[in-house]
């Protein structure tokens, strides 16, 4: 009996194994249908998280990248420049194999890493690169959308006197909305005064507000404003001033941040971008770094948004502006009107 009892319990334990082999052979793929190389984990740096500013756009197309494939991802954030390539180390160090990088602040880490780990994807998001295999860089026609956003300033204003706050004097993106702001401007109301100034920061609130006021101060009545988390001081500056001065936001619309005071924003919707791009390598294990993709109005990689948040200011643009809007739109989408992305390209328009 006891014999019989150990051949039963070995023939238990085979048929087991057999089922559990049986599992493995069978066993469905991921319902993500990864093709890639290797499992893939994201990872992204930025200057700050929290402020709805392009970052978190980022940050929540990381996210939504990671819940849609069932994979992880890890969000680094890091003000100091200098320690850009230490912080990709630290990522590479705890598996994250495809890197995003969201601002031009970082470039010469990432390239000084992408160089060093070959095999390491990166998505550089704040301008057109070329020569690195591992390194795919998007190039948004901010220019575009900001000179719509200049168009709405110009008809808005009543004081005749309108601003810009930027972050960094020089960086791409920065010139890209300057120069398509003030052409917009300059299009619909040739004598508006068009403010612009820098806050050499893309965290500093106080700073955003401080030249905000000062614009304001000068008889700026509507001020945009593209400078990262500094746009909440831009918005609080705007809440100061009180009646008659009205700001424009940025990221995904920051209406909710002052509702009374945010008529349209330049929109980014950078986080499908991600979702689209990461997607498809995870998926099909594309990635194209000869390729530079370019994101304007055109294929919705750039847009104005009005507010969402508050009817009554909403009544500030009129049918007909958005008619002309819209106009302006087509024109850009069709070729027939160019517009500047530098300084060089501002001056030779007025030729």
């Amino acid at each position: 009996m006891k014999r019989l009892m150990c051949v039963l319990m070995v023939m238990m334990v085979l048929c087991g194994m057999l089922f559990s082999q049986g599992d493995k052979e069978v066993q469905a793929p991921s319902a993500t249908g990864t093709k890639a190389a290797a499992p893939v984990k994201v990872g992204m740096i930025a200057s700050v998280f929290g402020t709805q500013s392009f970052n978190d756009d980022v940050k929540d197309g990381v996210v939504a990248v990671s819940s849609k494939y069932g994979i992880q991802n890890v969000c680094m954030e890091v003000p100091e420049v200098t320690d850009t390539a230490n912080s990709i180390r630290t990522l590479i160090s705890q598996g994250c194999n495809f890197i995003v990088i969201s601002s031009s602040d970082y470039e010469d880490g990432m390239k000084e890493v992408a160089s060093e780990y070959p095999n390491v994807k990166f998505l550089y998001l704040a301008d057109k690169v070329t020569g690195d295999a591992n390194i795919i860089s998007t190039e948004y026609a901010e220019n575009e959308a900001a000179f719509l956003l200049g168009v709405l300033a110009g008809r808005l204003t009543k004081a005749n006197n309108v601003g810009g706050v930027l972050a960094i004097k020089g960086d791409t993106v920065q010139e890209k909305y300057r120069y398509g702001f003030t052409a917009g401007v300059q299009a619909v109301n040739p004598s508006c005064q068009v403010q612009m100034a820098y806050t050499n920061s893309y965290a500093d609130i106080n700073k955003g507000n401080e030249v905000a006021t000062a614009m304001y101060t000068k008889g700026a009545d509507f001020v945009g404003t593209f400078a990262g988390a500094c746009n909440l001081g831009v918005f609080n500056a705007a809440k100061a001033a009180g009646e008659g001065k009205y700001c424009f936001g940025a990221a995904k619309g920051q209406f909710d941040k002052m509702p009374d005071k945010i008529v349209a924003s330049l929109v980014k919707p950078v986080d499908k971008a991600i979702l689209s791009i990461i997607g498809d390598y995870i998926e099909h294990g594309t990635f194209d770094s000869s390729k530079t993709l370019k994101l304007g109005l055109s294929n919705q990689g750039v847009m104005v948004r009005y507010t969402n948040q508050n009817a009554e200011l909403l009544k500030l643009v009129t049918p007909e502006m958005k008619k002309e809007l819209d106009s302006y739109s087509e024109k850009i989408i069709n070729g027939s009107l160019k517009v500047p992305a530098n300084e060089q390209e501002f001056k030779a328009m007025g030729k």
